[in-house]
């Protein structure tokens, strides 16, 4: 039977597939569930591949219906409201933070040093220079060679960390390799050749890079957590949009800021019961 929460909590990684700036893990994060997500895709290669399956199943019906979701109504929010949406998005990753400090030091049972926050901190610049490459994914490839098929096929690999990684988005990834609108079209065209290196190139990262971190995770807890923190807070700076014009729209961001917030810190709770 399938497990409902894991479908709601699926629908809302899902669901910011569409939004720059913002990764699936991030979302996993929050709703409590990023540690047994990749513990599930690394048992697909092992032994243990049909738990792996099972628990993965109910959340990849829900990101399905999350991203159709994201299609329809966040496309719409953010061609209409995209400032206001965007303090959304940045609330809910400023409201999911002191969730991960507190999850950091229960899973390591240690505390951050210097070190740590040093990590951190260079995550976080990491990833908020992201916002000033040069994006050149605005032209569509077209007649590939093999070479071009192992750039699609690298760009995939690079762009499934955002599945593994929070803070990165895997959108943003394939703009700045300039393969996003190569991507796009093959998708509204069913170019299944470009498709297939694609989806080859993010399902090969995912199963290999869900084991490094894996492994990261169980040996080097505080690490990792300081740079997953660093990254998290990072995407804020590349989800940032500039307040809207007019004291009204300046409330509008602030109020939906706080409400983005206060939305994670309830879904952190309620995602960890």
């Amino acid at each position: 039977m399938l497990n409902w929460k894991s479908i709601v909590k699926g629908m809302a990684m899902g669901s910011v597939e569409t939004v720059p700036g913002v990764s699936s893990s991030t979302i996993a994060m929050l709703m409590g569930i990023y540690e047994n997500l990749i513990e599930s895709i690394g048992n697909l290669t092992s032994r243990r591949w049909k738990e792996g399956v099972a628990y993965l199943i109910p959340i990849g019906i829900g990101m399905i219906g999350g991203f159709l979701v994201s299609v329809l109504l966040i496309s719409y929010l953010l061609e209409h409201f995209m400032q206001p949406t965007h303090f959304l998005f940045m609330g809910l990753v400023i409201g999911m933070l002191p969730s991960l400090w507190r999850n950091s030091r229960k899973e390591s049972g240690g505390t951050f040093r210097w070190s740590h926050m040093a990590l951190l901190l260079l995550a976080f610049a990491g990833i908020a220079a992201t916002r000033f490459l040069d994006q050149a994914g605005v032209a569509t490839m077209v007649d590939l060679s093999i070479g071009d098929y192992l750039f699609l096929f690298a760009s995939g690999w690079l762009a499934s960390t955002a599945l593994i990684l929070p803070g990165v988005s895997g959108a943003l990834v394939l703009t700045i390799l300039g393969v996003y609108y190569t991507a796009i079209t093959a998708i509204s065209e069913m170019d299944l050749p470009i498709l297939l290196a694609i989806s080859g190139g993010i399902l090969t990262g995912v199963l290999i890079t869900s084991k490094l971190i894996r492994f990261l995770l169980s040996r080097h807890t505080l690490i990792m957590y300081s740079l997953m923190i660093g990254m998290v807070a990072g995407s804020t700076v590349v989800l940032y949009p500039g307040f809207a014009d007019g004291a009204m729209g300046v409330a509008v961001c602030i109020a939906a800021a706080v409400a983005g917030c206060l939305i994670a810190l309830f879904a952190g709770r309620v995602g960890r019961r």
